[in-house]
């Protein structure tokens, strides 16, 4: 496998380091990480812990953590088009920015709320470490799943440099980036670093270009001052831009839709406009323009101070993030009124953001250890998203005489003009929590480890929908109605209301407050040298709050009680690493999102969902230069209790066997029993499995050949068991190629990924007016590119 696939075995003590070429050749050496506040050897952490360095993440050219989730076993990270999601075990947060993720991302300790800023993840990192399972002890509330903890580059005490250049020749993906530490005094030294990014696209498009064409660019400056050997002081400043267009080439699939779904107008009219339309999941797409607008700004300030008994660290950060986005949901052109596209989405998210941290840690190695600290959060949020309904009788056969009965006396009243709802939200958002741990060894070769965190959040939000209409429904030209003017029959903002599927009032409630104490305990037995065993259980919770989206749902909270047993251990002379874990979390108030057939989502609270399984991951040095490795996964991860589910797209047209007149959605009173049924990205299987081949060559260079083959079973990608929406198995298999020194300080790579062009989607979306039409995007397809790195 790959050295980067080999650092991802989920929990082992594989990632290699550097350059591990030391006297005892089969030897796999440690790897420090922080899962839990403060450094340790992995093998001694009693967590499920995935890591990757970043040397590892430079030499395989990858840059999001999308990829870096493909090799790593029940664990999926996805672009969509609201949210980027992150699922860990079956278990992440649904289609909406109103919730803060389950699985939830920290940079250098500072707290990542949205999504989005995953985007900004892998750049300039010491490593990444994926945990799985409830982390709120140590990481906050809201990782009820798991924590992605990323850890960036600090500057050292002399100088040095790294830098890398990628060229992508099947899709035009380039990546250059570079940094350098200088000591600036004898107790200062900088660091800069910065990344110049992006690709041409790799889905062709009908004007003969490609899609995502993305350019992006990252920066940052980090100083760190040691004015004695007791303090240590670390300020970070991040800049991140980017600018995609063609963002979300969105594929047609199911067109026509198969009985019992009814002919579609829809369809009809995109086939008719588009007689070469390409209906089947491939990299061709006849999608109309999109484009996303994303910049990030943060700082953080991390104080260390030495105090004999132990370590006072405070951090602080500030951060702002900006994003706007269009996309349409009718994927490709038809005939409209005015021309425009027939429905299309505009997003627009502005969050701002502060936190304080406080903690003391003891010294370790004693009978006792413990750490114990206070946290603090505030951020406010906006977010705006306009949706333009253009008239036609494609699209919904009611809109002309409805939109006539509505509008038709309204002064300035144009049918060329799009009908446009614009939800627009405002949240705060405060959140106090304190936590303690302690470690106790009441023998020799046991540890029992204790914990806790109390929460309290509270959050303030108000919404207001306008509706209007707008020359192209874009918000720049949105002209909107008086809502308190009746026409013709009906109210305007009912009569509105009905066309759209929305709600124009604020929130039920503007105010909603949690709290809750998580406490978590575990025991671990040493026993041998190299082998340890352990077994946890923990609280986790997530906050409650509100969406983000047309319809004003107010949601509540969600809690999951987790339980871990597994091995970590080392053999042959620690040639080999096996590490084993055995997984339940039960999971109350599990926040999902649903959608109705004009696409409005709101959001509900699944009474029970566990997930429950086994991890494996080995790591072999079976002989000098030959290295084998292997991440493997079952799941069944799936709702026990959630009897008011969204109903399957096919249940809306088929008969009821007890009631033919009616369908099996409607029979079922409009909603969908998914007790028992599987949850959103649950693959059975998935894992990957690899090697890494090294060979001397003349001069005291090397050959280097990484393969390795990612899989998965089939899963479901929506809140709804819905075979329209699944995945199909699938395996991927990649090959690098690499020569250089021994000691790298220059390579170059040939760098394949997906070699037998497997088309398989992130992200999958009902075609409104059409059900039993599907929106796909298609995620990377085969690509191959030249790589070279270059350090001092």
């Amino acid at each position: 496998m790959s050295a980067l696939a080999l650092a991802m075995v989920a929990g082992p003590a594989v990632a290699a380091a550097e350059d591990d070429r030391a006297n005892d050749a089969q030897a796999i050496p440690d790897i420090i990480v922080t899962a839990q506040g403060r450094e340790q050897r992995l093998q001694d952490v009693p967590v499920s812990v995935s890591v990757v360095s970043g040397a590892q993440l430079e030499q395989q050219g990858i840059r999001t953590l999308q990829d870096v989730s493909s090799r790593v076993a029940n664990v999926r990270i996805t672009t969509g088009s609201l949210v980027n999601s992150i699922n860990v075990r079956g278990v992440g947060s649904g289609e909406n920015p109103g919730f803060e993720q389950a699985v939830a991302t920290f940079a250098d300790g500072v707290y990542r709320s949205r999504s989005r800023t995953t985007m900004t993840a892998l750049f300039d990192v010491d490593r990444v470490e994926i945990l799985k399972g409830p982390q709120t002890t140590f990481f906050g509330a809201n990782a009820s799943a798991g924590a992605l903890s990323i850890t960036t580059r600090k500057p050292g005490d002399s100088f040095d440099y790294n830098a890398s250049g990628l060229y992508g020749l099947s899709d035009g993906e380039y990546n250059f980036e570079g940094g350098a530490t200088v000591p600036l005094t004898a107790t200062l030294s900088g660091r800069a670093a910065i990344r110049v990014s992006g690709m041409e696209g790799f889905v062709d498009l009908p004007d003969g270009s490609h899609g995502p064409h993305d350019n992006s660019v990252q920066g940052r400056v980090s100083l760190r001052w040691k004015p004695s050997d007791n303090w240590t002081t670390d300020l970070r400043v991040d800049r991140a831009r980017s600018r995609i267009e063609d963002y979300a080439p969105f594929q047609l699939t199911h067109c026509p839709a198969a009985a019992p779904f009814p002919s579609s107008s829809v369809c009809a009219a995109m086939l008719a406009a588009n007689p070469d339309l390409d209906t089947k999941l491939d990299f061709n797409s006849q999608s109309l323009p999109s484009y996303s607008r994303f910049d990030f700004f943060e700082t953080a300030l991390t104080n260390n101070f030495d105090v004999g008994p132990g370590t006072i660290r405070t951090i602080t950060a500030y951060s702002d993030m900006k994003v706007k986005q269009r996309q349409p949901l009718i994927p490709v052109a038809y005939p409209t009124a005015s021309g425009h596209d027939p429905f299309p989405i505009e997003a627009k998210e502005t969050y701002k953001f502060f936190s304080q941290e406080i903690r003391f840690e003891s010294e370790t190695g004693g009978t006792l250890e413990y750490a114990f600290g206070g946290y603090y959060q505030h951020g406010k949020l906006y977010y705006e998203t306009q949706a333009g309904f253009f008239f036609n009788p494609g699209l919904f056969p009611s809109f002309p005489a409805l939109v006539e009965t509505v509008f038709g006396d309204y002064p300035g009243f144009d049918a060329s003009y799009a009908l446009t709802g614009a939800p627009y939200s405002t949240q705060r958002e405060n959140s106090f929590s304190a936590f303690a741990s302690l470690t106790i060894r009441p023998v020799e070769r046991v540890r029992i480890n204790l914990g806790g965190r109390y929460t309290d959040v509270t959050k303030k939000a108000h919404r207001y929908l306008v509706i209007g209409s707008s020359e192209n429904g874009v918000a720049e030209s949105l002209v909107p109605y008086d809502l308190a003017t009746p026409v013709g029959q009906l109210p305007l903002p009912i009569a509105a209301c009905l066309i759209m599927g929305c709600t124009t009032g604020d929130f039920a409630t503007n105010k909603v407050h949690d709290n809750k104490f998580m406490p978590s305990v575990g025991v671990q037995l040493d026993a041998t040298d190299d082998v340890m065993l352990y077994a946890t259980y923990s609280k986790g919770f997530k906050a409650g709050g509100y969406s983000t989206s047309s319809s004003p749902s107010v949601f509540g909270p969600e809690t999951v009680n987790a339980y871990e047993i597994g091995l970590k251990g080392s053999f042959l002379d620690r040639a080999l690493t096996l590490n084993l874990a055995a997984f339940r979390m039960d999971y109350k108030g599990l926040q999902e999102t649903t959608f109705d057939s004009n696409l409005a989502s709101s959001i509900t609270n699944a009474a029970g969902a566990r997930s429950q399984g086994v991890e494996v991951g080995v790591g072999w040095k079976i002989a000098q230069g030959v290295r084998l490795s292997a991440d493997l996964a079952y799941l069944d991860a799936t709702y026990t209790d959630y009897k008011n589910g969204e109903c399957t797209k096919l249940s809306q047209y088929q008969p009821s066997a007890a009631d033919p007149s009616l369908t099996v959605c409607e029979a079922n009173g409009g909603i969908q029993d998914l007790s028992g049924k599987r949850r959103a990205y649950a693959a059975k299987w998935s894992g990957s499995v690899g090697m890494d081949f090294t060979v001397a060559a003349a001069g005291g260079n090397e050959f280097r050949a990484s393969p390795v083959v990612n899989f998965s079973s089939a899963y479901f990608m929506t809140a709804t068991a819905d075979d329209l929406f699944r995945q199909k198995a699938f395996r991927k298999y990649d090959l690098r190629l690499g020569y250089g020194p021994a000691d790298r300080r220059w390579e170059l790579a040939v760098i394949g990924r997906n070699l037998t062009n497997v088309a398989t989607s992130s992200y999958r979306l009902g075609v409104p007016g059409a059900d039993g039409s599907v929106l796909s995007l298609v995620e990377r397809g085969r690509s191959v590119g030249v790589q070279l790195t270059v350090k001092n």
